[in-house]
């Protein structure tokens, strides 16, 4: 994808503005995730909430009351203001990429909930347009800061497991037929862009690619198993990797009464299995003989998608703060959101053709 080498410079322009003052962020959509938002804003001193744009006056007017800020009803007027720096885009999947661009055209920053976008076309869109206006683009993927992935990347990164041989996402949650029936556009294509997999498992799949690499081809199948939705409720997908590792992803929301999210990792000196749903990293190494066992504080949505803390987030916001500040790109910036849904759409692919699909290796 063309990338715009002015980026920098433009980025540069915001840097002193925002050095000495607050990061003043809208926060788009008063949905399940909105309250995790504002409450990781309400913990860090360099962030400060001005307003909550949503259509629902009642709903607005109660979430301001919790949290602060004031009601918008418009996006548009939100954007018209000089006093926005940044807007947190908390609505239904299509509408991150209209939203983002609107915001890029409008100089503000945007963190975008995931999944980015429900296809790598609109990724890439929202990429150009702010590269061009020369904003940040971040893409909430939480989990990567959490403590026991931090260490389950170091374990990869340093060589202890040895070469990575195989590895595996799993989501096996529950979600009820009121869930789906919660908001018009859940469990539709034209809305959501697919199911369990750009919805509740991206997070898994997001920290699997994020500790593993993208795979080469993929080989998948999804199912319509247990809901009354348009879209997936369970897949399964084998990963090829170039080096001939291999990997696998199941998720499903039909598993009553869900499970915890889990992650192996096997490699040829040892293994790791992050029982992220629980908390608990454990690895095994081979010669000489190891085995370790860290706990942390439990934040998972297997049953419940309320069921998580707002520890992640604020970290998120930490970084997309600091990255504003010191005028780099967000850790998980626009491109490293893009990832997911290069494979969670590849996923599709062949689950519609029934065939393998070819993934390219090189970075967008």
């Amino acid at each position: 994808m063309k990338q715009y080498t002015s980026f920098q410079k433009k980025v540069n322009n915001f840097v002193m503005d925002v050095t000495m003052k607050k990061l003043q962020f809208g926060i788009v959509g008063v949905g399940n995730i909105a309250p995790l938002h504002a409450l990781a804003i309400q913990a860090l001193p360099e962030v400060e909430l001005l307003a909550v744009v949503t259509r629902n006056a009642e709903r607005g007017q109660a979430f301001v009351e919790e949290y602060g800020g004031v009601w918008q009803a418009d996006y548009a007027e939100l954007l018209q203001r000089p006093d926005v720096d940044a807007v947190a885009i908390c609505t239904p999947h299509d509408l991150h990429a209209p939203m983002t661009i609107a915001a890029a055209q409008a100089g503000k920053h945007v963190l975008c909930e995931k999944p980015m976008a429900r296809t790598t076309a609109e990724c890439d869109e929202m990429l150009e347009a702010c590269d061009r206006a020369g904003v940040m683009l971040g893409v909430v993927f939480q989990s990567r800061f959490e403590p026991l992935s931090l260490q389950l990347k170091r374990l990869i990164d340093e060589g202890t497991l040895g070469r990575i041989v195989w590895n595996s996402a799993n989501t096996i949650w529950y979600r009820t037929d009121d869930y789906y029936r919660s908001g018009p556009w859940r469990g539709t294509w034209e809305h959501e862009g697919g199911g369990v997999l750009i919805n509740q498992a991206i997070h898994a799949i997001d920290l699997m690619l994020w500790l593993t690499g993208m795979p080469d081809r993929v080989v998948a199948q999804t199912r319509t198993l247990n809901h009354a939705i348009e879209v997936e409720d369970g897949a399964l997908a084998m990963l090829e990797y170039a080096d001939k590792r291999l990997g696998l992803i199941q998720a499903t929301t039909a598993a009553y009464p869900g499970y915890a999210e889990r992650l192996e990792v096997y490699g040829t000196r040892g293994s790791a299995i992050y029982h992220k749903g629980e908390g608990r990293l454990e690895w095994h190494l081979l010669d000489p003989r190891e085995d370790h066992v860290l706990g942390a504080n439990i934040s998972s949505g297997a049953a419940n998608p309320m069921d998580i803390t707002a520890a992640g987030h604020a970290a998120v916001f930490q970084d997309f703060t600091e990255a504003v500040r010191q005028g780099r790109r967000p850790l998980i910036d626009g491109h490293e959101g893009r990832r997911s849904v290069q494979l969670v759409e590849a996923i599709y692919r062949s689950a519609r053709s029934g065939g393998a699909i070819s993934l390219s290796l090189k970075a967008p």
